[in-house]
């Protein structure tokens, strides 16, 4: 299959275009970032020229739609640009999708259900029919319009499409930054004995890139049921972010300390999620342990 895959040098699109491409598929790359390659398409998502020349020569059959500003932090520091590029950025791969008639793939966020994880208190394990609640960030906002867009198209201009809610992915091929998820800075931190940054009574249940990237290729080699479909992709297994701290610590040999602060108003405290959707529908559930994942992305950065 011919697959465009927008994003594609990414944390994800690294891991899902190698996996791809294992399996037989053609697989092209959009990405803003300067290289060299076969089969790769420099522009941006904001610069719909750059998309509809690359969308005109590849002439996908199936386009996978990863390119966006991840960052929560990123995104509350440049809201405009964040809209720009999450909301306005996957308007334009729809309707190139639509007119090359390719079906659509695109990457949502666990941050789409906002203030839906709780509800009076009480701590809810949100599903795929869950409403969701008032967005808790930039982030949260743009994520949650790019995927009523997708819905829009499907509904009203028959795009096939499918949305991937991802919650709390880690592994190799992710750079620290303070920009990246918790996970590759405690470990860079730890690995430097620097103090780690928590914040009080947060939780997560983190998935392994691979384990993730087998959900994708599911998703990519099915016969779609209907029109539009989503799925959770995620592990249920939650820890506690000062667990996670300690562990690192533990796995790394370090001297790190712990520094607890309080929660930010644009963190989420708690996710709890199904995924028994993916596990119904695609036979799919994810099962490297933490301690497993967290030695592989060790290897990596020693490395």
């Amino acid at each position: 299959m011919r697959i465009l895959i927008t994003g594609g040098l990414g944390f994800i699109g690294t891991h899902l275009s190698r996996k791809l491409d294992s399996v037989g598929h053609e697989i092209h790359i959009f990405d803003r970032i300067r290289a060299t390659r076969e089969r790769y398409y420099r522009g941006d998502v904001n610069d719909y020229h750059s998309l509809e020349r690359t969308f005109d020569e590849v002439k996908p059959e199936l386009v996978i739609h990863l390119a966006g500003i991840v960052s929560r932090k990123e995104c509350e520091e440049t809201p405009n640009l964040a809209i720009m590029t999450n909301v306005g950025g996957t308007y334009s791969v729809c309707a190139l999708s639509l007119k090359h008639q390719a079906r659509l793939i695109y990457s949502g966020s666990s941050e789409e259900y906002g203030n839906a994880f709780q509800r009076n208190g009480v701590l809810i394990i949100v599903n795929e029919d869950t409403p969701f609640d008032e967005p808790t960030s930039i982030y949260s906002m743009t994520k949650r319009m790019a995927e009523e867009i997708v819905q829009y198209f499907s509904a009203f201009k028959k795009l096939e499409a499918t949305t991937m809610r991802i919650f709390m992915l880690y592994g190799p091929g992710e750079e620290q930054s303070e920009y990246r998820s918790a996970i590759v800075r405690f470990m860079s931190g730890a690995i430097n004995n620097q103090q780690l940054t928590i914040h009080q009574g947060t939780e997560r249940a983190w998935c392994y890139i691979d384990d993730a990237i087998e959900a994708m290729n599911l998703i990519v080699e099915r016969n779609q049921k209907e029109r539009y479909e989503v799925f959770n992709i995620g592990r249920e297994d939650p820890i506690a972010t000062e667990l996670l701290a300690k562990k690192i610590i533990a796995i790394c040999n370090s001297s790190s300390e712990i520094r607890e602060i309080e929660v930010e108003s644009t963190v989420i405290p708690v996710k709890r999620a199904s995924f028994e959707k993916a596990k119904d529908v695609l036979g799919w559930e994810a099962k490297t342990p933490i301690e497993q994942g967290l030695n592989e992305l060790l290897k990596w950065i020693r490395k």
